[in-house]
């Protein structure tokens, strides 16, 4: 078990694939420099007591397939830059403090096929971008502040009412 922050001397590895830090007790901000590492293809930090907003610069991991930061306490808006991240097939961002709406941005990583951002505070509505993200299989926007019409397009004709649970003020078609 590890407790404490994230090592800084981590972000200037060089050919660092994959950094699995979840289920700790690490606390404190994600040092800047961590969102520096080009070839990491995963990233998980689930499970653990991160606080403070993620910057623009988390669409530096370039080629990650795999963020996990579910289960921490960050906070702020999703970062619009994080649909410049076109390597993205799973993005778990559930469980935390995230407030804004969900960026336009997120229809842009077209390999995507897991996005969860339930249980947070985000509000506004589901972008219609997100109809176009062909291989999306898994979507959960459940227990946020989200309103308006439900995209109908896309994938998300496969998607349940569970999807969708405890928000503002979100409606469909039928």
């Amino acid at each position: 078990m590890l407790y404490g922050s994230i090592p800084t001397c981590l972000g200037e590895l060089k050919s660092f694939r994959r950094l699995y830090l979840d289920s700790n007790k690490l606390e404190s901000a994600v040092p800047l420099n961590l969102w520096n590492l080009k070839d990491l293809l995963e990233l998980n930090l689930s499970l653990n007591s991160l606080r403070g907003s993620l910057p623009s610069e988390i669409k530096n991991l370039e080629v990650v397939n795999q963020l996990d930061l579910s289960q921490n306490q960050f906070s702020g808006d999703i970062p619009s830059s994080t649909g410049s991240m076109q390597s993205l097939v799973s993005l778990f961002f559930a469980h935390n403090k995230f407030q804004g709406s969900i960026p336009e941005s997120l229809g842009n990583i077209r390999s995507l096929e897991s996005l969860d951002l339930s249980y947070n505070n985000v509000s506004g509505l589901i972008p219609k971008s997100l109809e176009t993200l062909n291989y999306l299989q898994y979507f959960e926007v459940s227990h946020n502040r989200l309103e308006g019409e439900i995209p109908v397009g896309g994938r998300f004709a496969n998607f349940t009412a569970q999807s969708f649970l405890q928000n503002y003020a979100l409606c469909s078609e039928t």
